[in-house]
This record gives C-alpha cells, structure tokens and sequence, in this order.
C-alpha cells in the first residue's frame, strides 16, 4: 500500500491574500505554521481583542478580487501591492511600522471595496492566537486525491490551492482523509490530533493565478458528492520539523474528547462526512440490510428508526435510504428492492460487501 506523503506546506501570512509556499515549517504545539494567518484586515468591525469571525475581515468568500493583490513575506517583513500598483510594507513585532501601514490600508484596499466602511480597514496583528476560520483550527489538511475526484466530476484541473489549506497531501485514496477524524496522526517528527472536516465556503471558486470567479467549487461537491466537506482541520499535539516528502501515519486515537470540537459556530455534528466499515450486509426475500460501523472512535450522532442516512460513494455519487436501527457506533439500513431502480443504489446493493468502507451522513429527517 502506498504511504500517504507531506507534498506542499503553505502559509498565508494575513488572511484572505494570496499564500506562500513553504520548503519546511517548524511546528510548535498549540499553534500553527509559524506567522500563518498572523495579520488580517478588518471591514466595517471594530477589533475585539479575542477571536473574530472570517466575516469580520476582507477575505475571499466574500470580497471579490483579494487574490489579484501580491503578498510577500521574507521573514521580518510583509511586502503588499494591490491591482492599482500601490505598495505597502510594516514589519513584523513592531508596532511603528504597523501604524504607518494602517494609516494607508483604506486607500490601499480600495480596488476592492465597494463601501465606505466605518469603522475603516485596520490591520490586526494576532500573533500566535492567529485569525483561523474557527478558534480551534490552526493547521488545516488537503487530499490532492479528493480534489482530483472533484476534477473529473466538473472537467477542471484544481489546484489544490484554491482550498487554501496549510498542508497538501498525496498518495491518499480520495475523501479517504475522513476517516482520519478524531485520530492522530504523525509528520515527520511532529503529532498531530485531526478532529473537524472542512466545510467549504465560496473561497475555492476563486483561480489563486487570476483572482478570478471561474468554477462554483462548493455547488459542485454539494451536487455530485452529496456534501460540501473538502479537507480536516487539525492541532498540533507534539512539535518539529515537517518538510515536504514526509511519510504521514495514523499512529492512535486523538487525545481530544468530541464535545470539545463542537464549538459555537461549527457546522452540525450529523453533516460532518464520516467514513465507516460494512460489518454485515445480508439479502432476504425484497430487501438489503447493511450494518455500517464507524472506523471514528467518537459516538455517532444520536438517530432513531425512520431517519435517512446518506452513502457517499466517492464518483458513482450518493444515495440516501432509510435507518432501522441505530447505537452509538452502528447504523442499520434496509434497501428494499423497489428502491434499486435508482442505477446508483442498484450498483452499489450488487457490489456491497463487507469490509467495504462507506462514507456517511447523516442523520437526515424528524421522526
């Protein structure tokens, strides 16, 4: 079997601009790649001092044109140039340099702001606590293999940097990346305990080359895989050296209990995908029963008889058929034969076996 590879590492200095990719990163646990996501810039909010959400700051899910600006970062300063060539530069950890850089930022965001906003732009400086998307998600994970699934399904060529996550990895069966949820994980000489898919936003229907709005990303995985998930977040547990290359191994379970990963603003438990494995599939008269376990050592979300459940099956698509009976790490359907006319359903009651890894979601419906 062929082991799962660190291909690229990108950071994204300050938020919503382009990012830069990374021939190593030094990990530390707790935190992030080293100045990720540092530095953002506000639109119409005022600076709370605590964690904010993306919405508050200039980001590419909903300002159109942040990647058309040019981002560089040589360790000790970010470089900045808008679309109307107007430059901008403050030092890191020096609070001068940043000042002088705020007192242009509204003139320099203009290219892309519609409104004059109040209170204006400001750049915030974050440090380690960092401006991730959710306050407990500072190091986020992309399959290349999932996002080539997603190629031939729309006809495109993504690059994996449309999704903008910190570490693009390979040599993984696509959406395989789920099952890796609440498990830990070894990079190089790094741990990382994996625990939240990525739910995605409009940010990956943007071209990170031309800025432009070219494929509706999101839609797309919503209309052919049945869900809108593309990655997992993760923290880092035990710090190091990762470099691009690096052999990446689930090692155990993650030290992380699952209330602790349902944070205020995160999508619902029973939507993030899950993959399980077939433990019984047995035909009797005009009906399938298929007992499905889940490979996550956390509960499954809490189901009843009469709910849906919903099988995503990778490019074949996804079918959604009715639970009988549910725990809290099993969930039985039942096919019945009239529901095969479906050719997705048909193929997969011919193929199903046991062994067989299912990704779900779900549950779906009142009872």
């Amino acid at each position: 079997m062929t082991e799962t590879t660190l291909k690229k590492i990108y950071r994204f200095p300050l938020k919503g601009f382009p990012g830069q990719e990374l021939a190593s990163a030094k990990l530390t646990a707790g935190a992030g790649i080293p100045n990720d996501r540092r530095y953002a810039v506000t639109k119409g909010v005022s600076d709370t001092k605590e964690w904010m959400p993306s919405r508050s700051f200039f980001i590419n899910a909903r300002v159109d044109g942040m990647s058309k600006f040019k981002c560089d970062f040589d360790g000790e300063t970010i470089h900045l140039e808008n679309i109307l060539g107007k430059k901008l530069k403050f030092k890191l950890d020096n609070q001068a340099s940043l000042d002088a850089a705020n007192s242009e930022i509204t003139d320099f965001m203009q290219p892309v702001t519609l409104e004059e906003l109040s209170p204006p732009p400001q750049i915030l400086d974050r440090g380690e606590g960092s401006v991730w998307d959710y306050i407990d998600t500072p190091i986020s994970i992309i399959n290349a293999e999932s996002v080539k699934a997603l190629d031939k399904k729309l006809g495109t060529q993504l690059d994996p940097l449309r999704f903008r996550g910190n570490l693009i990895i390979s040599d993984l069966l696509a959406w395989e990346e789920f099952s890796w949820m609440g498990k830990r994980i070894q990079i190089g000489e790094t741990i990382l305990d994996v625990h939240r898919p990525i739910d995605r936003c409009p940010t990956p229907g943007v071209n990170p080359e031309t800025g432009e709005r070219d494929v509706e990303v999101t839609p797309g995985l919503r209309d052919y895989f049945g869900h809108i998930y593309c990655g997992m977040y993760a923290n880092v547990i035990q710090g190091g050296e990762i470099k691009p290359g690096d052999k990446i191994t689930v090692i155990a379970d993650a030290d992380i209990k699952l209330e602790t990963t349902l944070v205020s603003n995160a999508s619902n438990y029973a939507l993030w995908p899950r993959m399980t494995e077939v433990t019984a599939c047995q035909t009797d008269g005009n009906k399938t029963t298929i007992t499905l376990k889940t490979v996550c050592p956390w509960q499954l979300p809490p189901a009843h008889t009469g709910h849906r459940l919903k099988l995503h099956l990778g490019t074949q698509g996804w079918i959604q058929h009715q639970i009988i009976s549910a725990t809290d790490k099993e969930f039985v359907i039942e096919i019945e034969d009239n529901k095969t006319t479906d050719p997705i359903t048909n193929n997969f009651v011919k193929d199903v076996s046991i062994g067989n890894k299912i990704l779900i979601t779900g549950p779906y419906g009142k009872v």
